[in-house]
């Protein structure tokens, strides 16, 4: 998805076409919550995407000391990790963050990435082709 999600991005995002629902998944318990609250957290700071671009890029590394890997990340985009910590500790965004996770398992989603275009479903990473041929039939395209 990281090669993949740029072009659906500028293809179809970024000029309004279509919109993404971004949904946390908590499915590695407390860890992936703590990873979900971060985002949004820097997502108060307008570094939402950057962050989860930089939870996914290194997630193999942040099984040890998750919290300080999150918080190097942040400051590496720019992030205030003072103001994330302070988001954190005062579980801001905790009670989202649960209801997204609510939803998402509501639906049957237990892995990620999962996308939903239409009446179509999309379980995994997938090329670029695939995104395109099923949102240009949902857009009458």
């Amino acid at each position: 998805m990281l090669e993949t999600e740029p072009q659906i991005v500028d293809q179809y995002i970024r000029p309004g076409t279509v919109r993404l629902v971004y949904r946390h998944l908590l499915q590695l318990g407390e860890r992936s919550e703590l990873l979900a609250e971060a985002a949004e957290c820097a997502a108060d700071q307008d570094r939402f995407w950057e962050l989860r671009r930089a939870i996914y890029a290194r997630y193999n590394q942040l099984y040890g000391d998750t919290l300080a890997g999150v918080e190097a990340a942040a400051s590496e985009i720019g992030a205030d990790p003072q103001a994330l910590r302070a988001c954190l500790d005062a579980a801001t965004h905790e009670a989202a963050v649960r209801a997204d996770d609510a939803a998402a398992s509501a639906e049957g989603v237990r892995s990620r990435p999962v996308f939903v275009i239409g009446e179509q479903r999309i379980i995994g990473a997938q090329p670029f082709a695939t995104f395109q041929e099923l949102l240009d039939r949902a857009l009458g395209a």
